[in-house]
């Protein structure tokens, strides 16, 4: 995430954990995006399937569940 989003977020208590799983389950990339908006976390996840080719699924977290999955 770069400074601009980091500042952008500061402040906010809560956030959705976006993890970038590879085939191999490691995931390999990770935004967070924050909690009051499940609907840009889930534009984010798309962004990043499109960004990230070596990711097979994200997957959205929050306060420790898995929220939903977005597969390639």
């Amino acid at each position: 995430m770069d400074q601009i989003a980091i500042a952008a977020n500061a402040g906010v208590d809560e956030t959705y954990t976006l993890l970038g799983v590879r085939a191999d389950g490691v995931a390999s990339v990770v935004d967070l995006v924050p909690a009051s908006n499940l609907e840009h976390a889930r534009l984010r996840a798309q962004a990043m399937l499109a960004e990230h080719g070596s990711c097979r699924t994200i997957e959205v977290w929050f306060d420790g569940s898995l929220v939903e999955q977005h597969d390639r």
